[in-house]
């Protein structure tokens, strides 16, 4: 049942991710910089926790895959192209309210 916390707690970040991506884009006027500060937790969060991580376990960074490593940075490529797209989505008059249902409700399809 781990599994459904974890999930539930996946959707409520990304819940409260676009109102507060559309709250930050308004407050600093301008979409590159919401999405340079998207960027930075990425890098915080993706990056930095990983390391620590790996490090912790005594793998550091061994094990890695050509397939897996491609595959993973791709969809990481992905990620970071919609966090782009909803950005310019709320610039250009989508709200929260909208443009979130429709990104997570079309994301199964």
């Amino acid at each position: 049942m781990t599994w459904v916390v974890l999930a539930l707690l996946a959707a409520l970040s990304w819940g409260f991710y676009g109102a507060t991506l559309h709250a930050g884009q308004l407050a600093l006027k301008n979409p590159l910089r919401a999405l340079l500060c998207v960027g930075v937790a990425y890098f915080l969060i993706g990056v930095v926790a990983p390391l620590i991580g790996l490090s912790t376990q005594g793998v550091g960074l061994t094990g890695f895959t050509t397939k897996g490593t491609t595959l993973a940075t791709v969809a990481g490529a992905l990620g970071a192209i919609g966090a782009v797209c909803i950005i310019y989505a709320f610039r250009n008059g989508g709200l929260p309210a909208y443009v979130m249902p429709l990104v997570f409700g079309g994301a199964p399809l």
